[in-house]
Parts: C-alpha cells; sequence; structure tokens
C-alpha cells in the first residue's frame, strides 16, 4: 500500500500536465477565496455607495463552491487521465492488486481536496486579514461549531463523487461536468418542477443537497443562514443532515466504481 502512495505522488510531481492542474487549482483556490473576502457594498438614498459589513464567515464558506469544482477537475484527473492515455495498465502492471491500487488512487484524491480547502481558507484568513478583521467582528452572528469542518467535507465528498462517476465512464470530462451541470441546472430545474408533486425527490437529490451543507436550522432568513432554499420549501435538508444525504449518493458511486475498477478490463 506504501508503494502505491508512493507512485500516485510520483505521478503527481513528475507528470507535467498534471503537476500544472495542481498548482493552478491551488493558486485559483486561494486566489478566488482572498478576492471574496471583502466588505458587502451599501448604496444610500443618494446613490453613493459605501463600504459595509464584512461577511467574515461567508468569506470562509461561499469560496468552497469553486474550492469544489476545482476539487472534482483534480479528482478526474486522478483516475480518468490514466484511461486517456492508456496509462492504468502501467498502473495495474505495477501494482497487481488492483484494490490497492484504487484505495491509493482515492487516498490521494481525498487528501488533494482537503489541501485545496486548506489553501482556500488560507485565501480567505489572508484576506480578512489584510482587510482589518483577523477576528470576526463582535456584531457577526457566529455558525455552529464545525462550519468549517462541513466545509472540508463537502468539497472531500465532491471531489470523491468526481473521482467515481471519471473512473465509471473513463472520461475525465464527465466526472467535471455532471457534479456541475446537475447541481446548478439539471437539479434546480427538478426541483423547481417535482416540489409539489414528488417533494421527497426534491429532499434527497445528490449535489443541489450537497450544496445546502453551510445553512443552519436557525433561521428563515437566508442572511442568517437558514432558508432561502431556492425550491420553496422550508424543510430541506441543511447542514449535517445534507451532508449525510451527499454521502451516501456518493458512498453508492464510489461502490460502483470499486466492482467496476476490480472486475473491468483495462
Amino acid at each position: 500500500m506504501i508503494a502505491a502512495l508512493r507512485y500516485e505522488w510520483v505521478r503527481i510531481s513528475t507528470v507535467r500536465s498534471t503537476k500544472i492542474c495542481l498548482v493552478l487549482a491551488f493558486v485559483i483556490a486561494a486566489g478566488l477565496a482572498y478576492l471574496i473576502a471583502q466588505p458587502s457594498e451599501i448604496m444610500d438614498s443618494e446613490g453613493t455607495i459605501t463600504s459595509g459589513p464584512i461577511e467574515w464567515w461567508g468569506a470562509f464558506g461561499f469560496p468552497l463552491t469553486f474550492t469544489a469544482v476545482l476539487a472534482s477537475v483534480v479528482a478526474s484527473q486522478a483516475i480518468g487521465q490514466e484511461y486517456r492515455f492508456g496509462l492504468i495498465r502501467l498502473t495495474l502492471t505495477a501494482f497487481p492488486s488492483r484494490s490497492q491500487a484504487l484505495l491509493a488512487k482515492m487516498s490521494v484524491t481525498a487528501l488533494a481536496c482537503l489541501a485545496l480547502v486548506a489553501a482556500s481558507y488560507l485565501g480567505s484568513l489572508l484576506g480578512v486579514t489584510l482587510r482589518g478583521h483577523p477576528v470576526p467582528p463582535a456584531d457577526v452572528v457566529a455558525p455552529g461549531s464545525a462550519y468549517l469542518l462541513r466545509g472540508a467535507v463537502f468539497v472531500a465528498l465532491w471531489g470523491l463523487s468526481a473521482f467515481a462517476l471519471a473512473g465509471l465512464t473513463r472520461q475525465t470530462a464527465i466526472g467535471i461536468a455532471v457534479p456541475l451541470v446537475s447541481g446548478l441546472i439539471v437539479e434546480q430545474i427538478v426541483g423547481a418542477v417535482l416540489r409539489e408533486r414528488a417533494e421527497w425527490l426534491v429532499k434527497v437529490l445528490p449535489w443541489s443537497t450537497a450544496s445546502r451543507w453551510f445553512q443552519e436550522p436557525v433561521s428563515a432568513d437566508p442572511s442568517a443562514g437558514g432558508g432561502g432554499t431556492g425550491f420553496g420549501l422550508d424543510d430541506l435538508p441543511i447542514g449535517w443532515a445534507a451532508l449525510g444525504i451527499f454521502t451516501v449518493w456518493v458512498a453508492v458511486l464510489v461502490a460502483l466504481e470499486v466492482v467496476s475498477f476490480l472486475r473491468r478490463d483495462a
């Protein structure tokens, strides 16, 4: 297993396209987080724009949507790239135990996703610190104690779902596009159409449900972190409940990828 993990590290650190993609992902994750971490703008009755209060916790949470997309790119390449260029045969020749090879890939993918989260949080911290708020302002309502942990779990699960899809289809683009298109477009349309016909289905849609990880069951005011689901429903799963449902979906996709990887020809 150690040898398989070392092989994954060598592959990441020596293949130029993989290395460039990974470096860009970290730079973009930190850069976007830094840019997002700024005070809001308020326009008064005379049309004058002034600097409003900083969304301190939002500065850490909002960028994670983009970080999840970057994680899906890295995760999809972790397996899709080897199928695309036929390198998977070399990998399985070096490591005949497919279970160890797959576990090593998934472990490195999960670690890379968490590292992207750390880069995003670092960019956010740098942004709020340079703008004069190294700690949350006294008048800012703090979310639950596990807020940052939920964000990390969200990105890691999103990345693993992309990894599983890329492995199942052997297409890097599928792993990147399906979570993004489904979560932002398809599931939004399905939710709007079926909210009165099949409410139970709206509650268990995978990627749109995962995107509610940051919401808190404390208020119906979207600005306070609760409610505002976008489907016209007030009882959709949020927070840990939303991540729990998404975890089930990811587990199913990963299980299918495991069976496929162990049984299909390379």
